[in-house]
């Protein structure tokens, strides 16, 4: 008898375990489709007026992200323009619950562009601000607005006239200097010896430190480019985007030390000036200034009106586009000057009539390379080195036919509507008359986004021009540029953050 109660006991005890385990896991699963359905319910409008907009098939909760799962930097951009070409207007892109809205209609563009309901950029800028701070490129609200009025002014033309183009110049000089030495070679690191000149302007004009990085063989190209390399390796792979995953695959570990480099090298420059800075400082209080530099670099400009921090954050976002834009853009024009050998004579003969075949150029002399110029926009025309930006919307936006609705994220390709034929006749021809003013005057303004549009453009875009002016200039009088590519479809490129040559440059020079 005993036996038998001690039997129903453990029957009962047991039969309210599994009872009592039912009812938790039934409580749990209404919880979770209680969230569930609340949350489908917010983004009702979402999903209704995404609903009409074309775009690829998306699987249930990653969405499209399935195309660029487990996708390297080589074939991520490939992807990226294929699903574009398939939705040449307008195409919506699932990314897990996350709408992204790829943009390629110009009137839209602008738009949105100007829209102050789309001011901030989006969300997965985040990874970028991981990489390279909270600075202007990828702050949001007041953070933003703050920090843009207060840096604008020291990218004015007097500023960038007064001192930044004797800075381009010298380093420039030390640039050719180095490619003189090695005429007929086929295998220079062109790449990197162009990031090293425009790191060093950079270093100057914005931290007024005088840093050789041209001739010493210094590491922090390289770990620029690897910070870049794994940052976008992670924005395009969903399954890293979780922290606690992230931390636990092996390219976590390769991140925190070329990061920590790149955040050891930004707070010994921004040192190294604050101490040049009080220097200065205290000899003008004293009245022993005499013989110091009259100029001074942005920094110098905009330092009363951040934190310590902050200033961090704004060098890092100075550094980073400074160098890696400016020398990608400028090794693609040496390979369009290298393919189309009419094109540098017109250079050549141009920089010749206004500098002369010695001369240091100068802030009055730019102006009047008018033809440069154009090569250069013509060259960022076919290889914008920010190949997509995006924005976030927190209002419906009506732009006539459609609406983009809050909380969706619109995004930009350059290259995609660069070498779109439906606003760039025979889009693969490297023509520099496309920028002629009365070939300007017909495109709508939006099919050209080398340096974005809007209030959030590029504010650096008028200084990268100038630095490339300067250093195309200085090079062209002396040495008479090759390239290995025939044409422009050979030139295979990659996404690393911004646009990369995946085989090269492919130049050499040989003396005139």
């Amino acid at each position: 008898m005993a036996r038998d109660i001690a039997n129903a006991n453990y029957e009962f005890a047991n039969f309210g375990n599994k009872y009592a385990t039912l009812i938790l896991s039934l409580t749990c699963l209404v919880l979770v489709l209680s969230w569930y359905i609340k949350f489908l319910w917010k983004r009702r409008n979402l999903y209704y007026l995404a609903w009409n907009i074309p775009g690829p098939f998306a699987l249930p909760i990653i969405g499209c992200a399935y195309k660029f799962l487990l996708s390297g930097t080589t074939d991520i951009m490939q992807k990226l323009i294929e699903v574009l070409k398939e939705y040449p207007d307008v195409m919506r892109f699932w990314f897990g619950p996350k709408l992204f809205i790829g943009v390629s209609k110009p009137e839209h563009i602008e738009k949105i562009l100007t829209s102050p309901k789309a001011m901030n950029k989006d969300d997965f800028y985040k990874f970028l601000s991981l990489a390279i701070g909270e600075g202007l490129l990828t702050s949001r609200g007041m953070k933003w607005k703050k920090h843009r009025k207060t840096i604008m002014p020291a990218f004015n033309q007097k500023i960038l006239d007064q001192y930044q183009v004797e800075v381009f110049a010298k380093q420039s000089q030390i640039f050719l200097d180095l490619l003189q030495k090695r005429v007929g070679d086929k295998d220079i690191d062109l790449v990197k010896m162009v990031a090293n000149c425009t790191l060093s302007a950079i270093c100057q004009t914005a931290c007024g430190l005088n840093i050789d990085f041209q001739t010493q063989n210094l590491d922090f190209v390289d770990n620029l480019d690897k910070l870049f390399e794994i940052t976008t390796y992670r924005i395009f792979n969903a399954q890293h985007h979780l922290v606690f995953s992230w931390n636990w695959y092996p390219l976590s570990k390769e991140f925190a030390r070329v990061f920590n480099n790149f955040n050891d090298f930004i707070r010994y420059i921004v040192e190294k000036n604050e101490e040049a800075y009080r220097e200065r400082k205290q000899r003008k209080a004293s009245g022993t200034d005499d013989g110091l530099p009259k100029t001074v670099a942005f920094l110098d400009l905009i330092k009363e009106n951040f934190t310590h921090e902050d200033l961090l954050d704004e060098v890092k976002i100075f550094i980073a586009a400074g160098t890696d834009t400016t020398a990608l853009a400028t090794c693609c024009i040496f390979i369009m000057l290298g393919m189309h050998q009419d094109v540098q004579e017109k250079v050549l003969d141009e920089v010749l009539s206004v500098v002369g075949p010695d001369r240091t150029p100068t802030p009055s002399d730019l102006p009047f390379l008018k033809y440069t110029e154009r090569v250069v926009k013509e060259s960022l025309r076919l290889f914008p080195i920010g190949v997509f930006f995006l924005r976030e919307i927190v209002e419906d936006i009506d732009v006539g036919d459609m609406i983009y609705p809050a909380g969706c994220s619109p995004f930009f390709c350059p290259f995609y509507i660069h070498r779109n034929p439906k606003y760039w006749p025979d889009p693969l021809k490297f023509d520099p008359d496309r920028f002629l003013p009365e070939n300007v005057a017909k495109r709508h303004p939006c099919t050209y986004l080398a340096f974005s549009y809007g209030p959030r453009n590029c504010i650096g875009g008028r200084y990268a021009i100038i630095n490339i002016k300067t250093i195309i200039a200085m090079v062209v009088r002396k040495l008479i540029i090759f390239t290995e590519y025939k044409s422009v479809e050979e030139i295979k490129l990659k996404l690393n953050l911004t646009i990369k040559l995946r085989d090269g440059p492919k130049v050499w020079f040989e003396n005139r």
